[in-house]
């Protein structure tokens, strides 16, 4: 076992008085704090796993929570999402085109309907859609497209654009074939299996948004299916500026209000807010399991300094005797206690960044790799949680008596 007095003798006034006095306490006494660490080496193992778990908890939670609001700000109020407003499984007409594009303030319109899918086996879904690709492609200018590919795109009837994660995530490359199997929408040679050309491969230019989708041309979609024909599931509708938006909306929806298809008319962003919602209150979820987990968290790492305070009494004392102050012991506790809990964050943050985009994926908005602000949100948290945690211990020894301390190792 290591021997706290042991690392002491490599550590005391006559070894440090050799270092320069610039060094920083923390690399100073690093031999001290590291052997208290390790006086009861199962415990602080225990201590070090629990806090490891605890950020990861805490990390992928938060995570979540930031990823959906990154999400949130990533969509625009400068496009409207029309649908019916029965259901989003609900199709309506595609002879709505002719009169969006008519309505005063819309500056493009674009048609989508989902085509669902799978490659390979079913279990690999991918959620290919139809959509106008050219007028796609003017709508959304966060694309990033090279141009010869974006030109390939448009001359191919049977032509694929699909995201940069996508690709990379079934090794697929311009110009390769692909079959897109699909239990809703026959082909018309009788199969249930689509056969493309990847033409490009796009990615979102300074946005949180994934680049996983699948595009097809919806005009061959159109021409080929066999069933629904003349609907579609949504329309993509531009506007010119964000404060007619909702004029726009109104308009729309006021128009097909007394119709077979009335419709919801939202702005992107309103629209990935009420996804959101639909899936839980993720914020409460968030805050109470996050509550849980730090109270823990804190009681568990102050009990461990407190124990480790306990076990050292005798040390302490000999460390006052001989002319360390109770403020310099202190920092040696606090440090020992913010190296335990650094560390372990440190852990966390890096198993939460292996498994959020999975965990994220699980709610169907794609993979998205954790937010730069959680992790430095779990670092800011490991210091106050070494804090907090460091004060009860830090206390005791400010009032611990050399004789009291010296009595209980002859004890």
């Amino acid at each position: 076992m290591v021997k706290w007095h042991d690392a002491l003798k490599n550590c005391a006034f006559c070894s440090c008085a050799t270092r320069p006095a610039n060094v920083p306490a923390l690399v100073k006494f690093l031999p001290l704090i590291w052997a208290g660490l390790l006086r009861s080496r199962f415990r602080t193992l225990l201590t070090f796993l629990t806090a490891v778990v605890s950020f990861v908890l805490f990390s992928v939670l938060h995570g979540i929570s930031g990823g959906f609001d990154e999400l949130i700000n990533a969509k625009s109020d400068t496009r409207l999402l029309v649908q019916s407003r029965l259901s989003y499984t609900q199709w309506i007409p595609l002879a709505m085109r002719s009169h969006l594009e008519r309505v005063p303030g819309v500056t493009s319109v674009v048609v989508t309907a989902f085509f669902g899918g799978y490659y390979l086996e079913p279990k690999n879904q991918i959620g290919a859609t139809a959509r106008d690709v050219a007028e796609m492609l003017k709508l959304y200018p966060e694309l990033e497209l090279p141009a010869a590919q974006r030109q390939q795109m448009l001359d191919t009837p049977t032509g694929l654009l699909v995201g940069e994660a996508m690709a990379r995530r079934y090794g697929w490359k311009v110009g390769d074939r692909v079959a897109i199997g699909t239990p809703l929408w026959a082909h018309p040679d009788g199969t249930y299996d689509w056969n493309f050309t990847i033409e490009g491969i796009y990615r979102y230019k300074n946005s949180a948004l994934s680049a996983d989708g699948v595009w097809m041309n919806f005009k061959y979609f159109d021409d080929a299916r066999t069933a629904l024909p003349g609907m579609v599931a949504s329309y993509i509708v531009g506007v010119a500026d964000r404060g007619s938006a909702e004029r726009i909306s109104r308009e729309i929806d006021g128009f097909y209000a007394n119709s077979s298809t009335p419709t919801l008319t939202q702005t992107e962003r309103s629209s990935m807010q009420a996804q959101l919602r639909d899936l839980a209150n993720i914020k409460f979820m968030v805050n109470a399991v996050v509550g849980a987990v730090l109270f823990t968290l804190i009681a568990l790492l102050a009990n461990t300094m407190m124990q480790a305070v306990r076990d050292r009494t005798a040390e302490l004392g000999i460390l006052k005797a001989i002319g360390y102050s109770a403020h310099l012991i202190g920092r040696l506790i606090a440090l020992e206690t913010l190296l335990l809990c650094v560390s372990a964050a440190l852990c966390g943050i890096g198993i939460a960044a292996l498994v959020f985009p999975k965990v994220i994926q699980r709610f169907g908005i794609g993979s998205l790799p954790i937010p730069m602000s959680v992790m430095g949100s779990v670092l800011l948290l490991a210091l106050c949680l070494a804090f907090i945690s460091a004060t009860l211990p830090v206390w005791r020894v400010a009032r611990l008596q050399v004789t009291d301390a010296l009595a209980s190792r002859q004890a």
